[in-house]
């Protein structure tokens, strides 16, 4: 094995694998810890590696960091004719997820487990490698896209959420009097703060 010094990594059904060691939260909501790290698998950058139980879910990634992973997990190493980002979102689409369902083994959903010996014998579309990194690198533009414009809808939303709790709070403790606060033209400083910070 080796490596027991580098990061224990997770992979999420949301975000593919992460690139940056679990914190104590998230090890306890996510996976089970070992403390002995020899017991855990190598993961080099380009690495494809899946978790067995939630394969059918879409729980699949590549590696952005060399680190550790589960015994659960299942690490495969792209050949040369692979472009393994190309391959991390082919295998998360509803088509393949329905696949690994299928070669997935358990008596219900929530025990199925992919085995490796029936995850390599699922047909996978297989396009030239320059295609490959095409198709991924237009996702990821995509993608960096879409960020930028829900990065102010995020923020938007956040300070909502602070201007609500501010308001209930003003509320409660009797700053302001909710029914007649926007008739009467009563203020709060830190919900004036908040609104102003709010304007565009």
């Amino acid at each position: 094995m080796g490596g027991e010094d580098l990061p224990v990594l997770s992979v999420s059904i949301n975000w593919g694998i992460s690139d940056r060691e679990l914190d104590d939260e998230d090890r306890h909501r996510i996976v089970t810890y070992i403390q002995d790290r020899s017991a855990y698998k190598r993961v080099r950058v380009g690495d494809l590696v899946y978790n067995m139980m939630r394969a059918w879910q879409g729980a699949f990634g590549v590696a952005k960091v060399d680190g550790l992973v589960s015994p659960a997990y299942v690490v495969a190493r792209p050949t040369e004719k692979i472009h393994a980002p190309y391959f991390e979102h082919l295998l998360r689409t509803p088509m393949w997820i329905e696949e690994f369902r299928r070669a997935s083994k358990g008596i219900a959903d929530f025990r199925q487990r992919l085995y490796w010996e029936h995850f390599r014998q699922v047909r996978i579309i297989l396009p030239p490698f320059e295609e490959q990194v095409h198709i991924a690198d237009q996702i990821a533009v995509n993608a960096a896209a879409v960020k930028e414009v829900l990065a102010p809808i995020a923020t938007s939303i956040d300070r909502l959420r602070e201007f609500r709790s501010a308001l209930i709070t003003a509320a409660v403790t009797g700053r302001i009097d909710v029914a007649t606060w926007s008739k009467q033209g009563q203020t709060d400083r830190q919900l004036d703060e908040i609104e102003e910070a709010m304007q565009p």
